[in-house]
């Protein structure tokens, strides 16, 4: 799908925003199990469990800033719905989704 049509697509976008926010939502939450359950600390935002992970050696810099980021575009897409850059999505579309395929490899090969 092009920009274009991506943009006069309202079903296309709800689509994919309400799929990065749960995906985002669910990478969020596994990274906090394994904080807690690993009695790594105790991560008191939703971003910090990454920041954690990273401290620890899980992750390199680059994964946390870059989960960290995405846990911002979470609270963007939760909070600012209608305020939403329908361009960043689509960018996020189509070139960001290697980002979530490496944290699903990661949880696969760490704890699987």
């Amino acid at each position: 799908m092009s920009l274009e049509e991506f943009l006069h697509d309202d079903i296309a976008q709800d689509v994919v925003e309400y799929n990065l926010f749960i995906i985002i939502n669910m990478m969020i939450d596994i990274a906090a199990h394994i904080v807690v359950d690993d009695n790594l600390g105790n991560p008191e935002t939703l971003g910090e469990a990454f920041s954690i992970l990273n401290k620890k050696n899980y992750l390199d810099d680059n994964e946390a800033e870059t989960y960290r980021k995405m846990t911002g575009l979470r609270n963007i897409l939760a909070h600012e719905y209608l305020k939403i850059d329908k361009k960043i999505i689509y960018n996020v579309l189509q070139t960001n989704l290697v980002d979530i395929k490496k944290f699903v490899i990661f949880i696969h090969e760490k704890f699987i």
